[in-house]
């Protein structure tokens, strides 16, 4: 998603002190988690695979709000494992149950933009914006005069 004038934003935000940063930071940590728990209930509800995907959906901490998803532990049956190959892990899912697949039967069917990732945070974007803009005013607000 995109937020108008983040980026020149963020770039003011360099000469400001620390504590505006680490206050920014704080704030997005906030936004994000609540985005995150809005995915994870998305992808809870979308398909089998997704569900498993969904526990990895967490908060990052960064300027920005952000989100991220996957990882290395183990999803579903281990069935691989028994015929000698790797485990699955929930990254090998991600991408199959979110944007879906054709050949696949374990996956939905492909859709635009995809089935719950993306889709979420399009349908959250104005309240996102909203939400990082007035964190943004806030930090200005107190640090921005020079206190």
């Amino acid at each position: 998603m995109k937020i108008t004038g983040a980026r020149e934003t963020l770039a003011a935000f360099r000469k400001l002190p620390k504590d505006a940063t680490v206050a920014l930071r704080d704030a997005n940590t906030r936004i994000s988690q609540d985005l995150a728990l809005r995915i994870r209930l998305a992808a809870e509800t979308a398909n089998g695979q997704s569900a498993l995907v969904a526990p990895t959906v967490k908060a990052k901490r960064d300027r920005v709000p952000s989100v991220q998803a996957g990882g290395k532990k183990r999803a579903g049956k281990q069935a691989r494992r028994s015929r000698g190959q790797r485990p699955t892990t929930v990254s090998d899912l991600i991408y199959g149950s979110n944007f879906g697949a054709n050949f696949l039967k374990q996956f939905p069917k492909p859709t635009q933009p995809d089935h719950w990732f993306f889709d979420t945070v399009e349908s959250n974007q104005e309240l996102i914006e909203r939400q990082w803009l007035k964190a943004v005013d806030d930090v200005l607000g107190k640090w921005g005069s020079g206190a």
